[in-house]
C-alpha cells in the first residue's frame, strides 16, 4: 500500500471552509427559516424557494468552477467566492422585503455552495495529489461532518438570543474568512500549469455525458438533489412540528453531524471490499428510510434512530459521491465531471425545496413532502450503473486521518 498522501496545508484549510460552507447554509439555512419567517410574515414557500434557488445557482457555478480547477488550480474560485459569498450574506441580512431577500440569499447560499461544497475541495485535493485521491476526499468529508455539531447549536443559540440578521452577518464574516485562507494554501502555480493539448471544458463535458455510467450518475444526482435537499431542510422544523423543542431538534440534528463520521471513516475498507457503486446505493436507500421517520421524530428514541440512520447515510454519500466519480473518469477531467455532477444535483436541489414548501403550505402537513424525499432517494439509488472496471484508481485506500489523511 502506497504511502501518498495529501497535502497537509490545503487538506486542513479545505476541511476548515467545508465545516464553515455547509454548516453556515447548506445546514444552517433549516434553523432559520422559523425564525425569519416569524419575524417577517413571509410565506414559507418564499423561503424554501430562496434556499431551492441557491442550490441551483450552486450547480451553475459548480460546472464552471468545475473546468476552473481542471485548467487553472483552486485559488482563483475560492478568493472570488470569499469575497462574492461575504457581501452576499451581509445584504441578505439587511433585506427588508422578500425579493430583496430572495436576491440576496440565493446569491449568498449559491456562492458558498459553488466555491466550497465537495464536488469543489474533492477535486481540488484530488487534483493536487491524485495518486492520494480516495484517502484525500474521505478525510474532507471527515472535517465536514462537525458543519452539524459546530453550526446547528450554534445557529438555534445565536438566533434565540440576537435575532436572525445578526447571527447572518456573523456567518457572512466567517465564510469570507474561510474562503480566503483556504485560497492562501493553494499553490498558485501548482495545478495544470500546461493546458495544451486538454480538451476545453465544453468538450470535457460533452465526453463526460456520453458516458453511459457517467450519465446515469447525472440522473441520480438529479434525484439525489431533490431527495436530501428535503430532507436536509425539513430535519429541524419536522421534529418541532412533531413535538420536539427547537433547542432540542437542532441538537439532535447537529448530533446527526457527528453520527455522519459513522458513515464516513469505515469507507475506504468498504469501497476497497465492495466498490462504490454498491456503498453508494446503499447509502441512498439509508437515507431514504431517515426520511420517512422524521413525520413520527416528535419522541426522543425515534428521533435519535433518525438521527443515527440518517447521520450515517449523508455521511457516506458526502465521500461516495465524489469517490465514484473518479471511478468512472479520468482524473484530469474530474472536476468538470463533479462540477457537471453538481449542475444537476444543483437543478433537483432546487426543485426540491420548492415542491416541498408548495405541499406543505398546501395539505398544512410536512408528512407527504418528506415522503417525496423518500421516493426520490430510492430512485436514486436505482437509475445507477455499475462501472465497467470498478475500483479505486489510487492504491491509497486506507483510514484517513483528518489531518494528514495517513492511515494503518
Amino acid at each position: 500500500m502506497t504511502d501518498a498522501r495529501p497535502p497537509r496545508g490545503p487538506l486542513v484549510a479545505l476541511g476548515v471552509l467545508s465545516i464553515v460552507a455547509f454548516g453556515g447554509w447548506f445546514y444552517g439555512f433549516g434553523v432559520l427559516l422559523e425564525p425569519i419567517r416569524q419575524d417577517t410574515g413571509w410565506a414559507e414557500t418564499t423561503l424554501t424557494s430562496t434556499y431551492g434557488a441557491s442550490l441551483f445557482l450552486t450547480g451553475l457555478g459548480a460546472a464552471v468552477g468545475g473546468a476552473v480547477i481542471d485548467r487553472r488550480g483552486g485559488r482563483t474560485l475560492l478568493v472570488g467566492a470569499g469575497v462574492l459569498a461575504g457581501a452576499a450574506l451581509v445584504a441578505t441580512s439587511f433585506a427588508t422585503s422578500p425579493a430583496a431577500f430572495a436576491v440576496a440569499g440565493a446569491v449568498a447560499g449559491g456562492t458558498i455552495g459553488a466555491g466550497g461544497y465537495y464536488h469543489a475541495t474533492q477535486a481540488i485535493i484530488g487534483r493536487l495529489a491524485p495518486e492520494a485521491r480516495t484517502r484525500g476526499m474521505t478525510a474532507l468529508t471527515l472535517w465536514g461532518a462537525f458543519a452539524s455539531p459546530v453550526f446547528l447549536p450554534l445557529l438555534g443559540w445565536t438566533v434565540t438570543a440576537y435575532g436572525w440578521r445578526p447571527t447572518v452577518r456573523g456567518l457572512a464574516v466567517a465564510v469570507a474568512f474561510a474562503f480566503l485562507a483556504a485560497a492562501a494554501t493553494i499553490p498558485a502555480d501548482r495545478v495544470d500549469r500546461d493546458a495544451t493539448g486538454r480538451p476545453s471544458a465544453f468538450a470535457a463535458l460533452r465526453r463526460t455525458a456520453d458516458d453511459r455510467v457517467v450519465g446515469r450518475l447525472y440522473l441520480s444526482g438529479l434525484a439525489a438533489g431533490i431527495g436530501t435537499s428535503v430532507l436536509l431542510l425539513y430535519q429541524v422544523p419536522a421534529m418541532v412540528a412533531a413535538g420536539l423543542s427547537l433547542g432540542v431538534a437542532s441538537s439532535l440534528a447537529g448530533a446527526r453531524g457527528v453520527v455522519q463520521l459513522g458513515g464516513r471513516i469505515p469507507l475506504p475498507p468498504v469501497v476497497r471490499r465492495f466498490g462504490s457503486y454498491l456503498a453508494l446505493r446503499v447509502s441512498l436507500v439509508l437515507a431514504a428510510v431517515g426520511a420517512l421517520l422524521l413525520p413520527f421524530a416528535g419522541d426522543l428514541p425515534t428521533a435519535v434512530t433518525f438521527t443515527a440512520v440518517a447521520g450515517v447515510a449523508i455521511g457516506a454519500l458526502a465521500a461516495l459521491e465524489g469517490i465514484y466519480a473518479g471511478d468512472v473518469t479520468a482524473h484530469e477531467v474530474l472536476g468538470t465531471t463533479l462540477g457537471a455532477y453538481s449542475l444537476v444535483r444543483g437543478i433537483g436541489s432546487a426543485v426540491g425545496p420548492v415542491l416541498g414548501g408548495l405541499l406543505a403550505d398546501a395539505v398544512g402537513s410536512r408528512g407527504p413532502t418528506l415522503a417525496l424525499s423518500a421516493v426520490a432517494l430510492v430512485t436514486a439509488a436505482l437509475v445507477l450503473r455499475r462501472p465497467q472496471a470498478e475500483g479505486p484508481a489510487d492504491q491509497s485506500v486506507a483510514w484517513p486521518d483528518p489531518v494528514a489523511g495517513t492511515g494503518p
